[in-house]
Parts: C-alpha cells; structure tokens; sequence
C-alpha cells in the first residue's frame, strides 16, 4: 500500500494572508451528535416546539460547532503540523439545520521564534451573512522533520 505524504508546514513556509476556505452544510445529524458529544442538550438545539417559540423561531446550530467547524478551515491552511493552543469567536447570527456556511480562515500573525500562528476566522452562511468571527492560536512544531507520514 502506498503511503501518503503531507508537507509539512512551518512558520517559515507560511506568510501572513494565506488563507482557506471550508463549506459545509450543518445538518441535523451533526447537531444531534455535538449534542451527544458535548452534553449541551439546550431545547433551543434539539426541540422544535420549544425552539420556535424562541426569538429564533426554529431550532439553531449549537455556536460551539460552528467554532469548531473552524477548525476545518484552519486544517487546511496549516495541516497536517497544527494543534489549537486557544481559540476565541463570536456568534453574530445564528445557523440553522439544513444551512450551508463558508469559513474563511487567514493567517494574521506569525511568531517565527515560538513557531506559533494566529488565524483569523470568518463563518458566512449562503446569502453572504457574517454569522461568526474570531480567531485561533495555533502551535506548528508537532512534528521534526521535512514530512510526516499518514
């Protein structure tokens, strides 16, 4: 069988506005499994009747998954070398199930002497609205060598 191999990336081959892109539809099942996964059994996620007597008028995304789904966006930028040392957002609007929404993540910062990254992160739905922003530090030194194998 054939190996995979990843680049491996460092400070040194990043600069500062690369970015990536990461679409994903949130479905239902990925609101019942974060569910499942986090405990957060909140009515405003799981219970339509409750949901829509919200100011939301139907069931929305738990905002811990779509921060996490940033880190689909911050994968691609940096993968396979990263792990998130600290990540900060905030929920400007809320998604629904059955929604498509885009990340945009961004290197904003590099700290080549820590081999440390900052990522801005933006999360839009299909009609272009902001409905999350924030940003993530990243670690890059995982891994020695040129490559690492999967």
């Amino acid at each position: 069988m054939a190996m995979m191999q990843f680049e491996q990336k460092t400070v040194d081959t990043l600069k500062i506005g690369d970015f990536s892109l990461f679409t994903k539809t949130v479905s239902e099942t990925d609101i019942v499994l974060y569910a499942g996964i986090s405990a957060d059994f909140a009515p405003v996620h799981l219970n339509e009747q409750y949901a829509a007597q919200t100011r939301f008028g139907s069931r929305i995304a738990h905002p811990m998954l779509l921060g996490t789904m940033a880190g689909g966006a911050i994968y691609r930028l940096l993968s396979p070398s990263s792990i998130c040392v600290k990540r900060e957002f905030e929920v400007i609007a809320p998604v629904f199930a059955g929604e498509t929404v885009t990340i945009r993540a961004e290197i904003a910062s590099l700290d080549r002497e820590h081999n440390r990254v900052v990522v801005e992160f933006e999360c839009y739905n299909v009609k272009e609205e902001l409905v999350l922003r924030g940003s993530s530090l990243e670690a890059l030194d995982l891994v020695e060598g040129e490559q690492v194998k999967a």
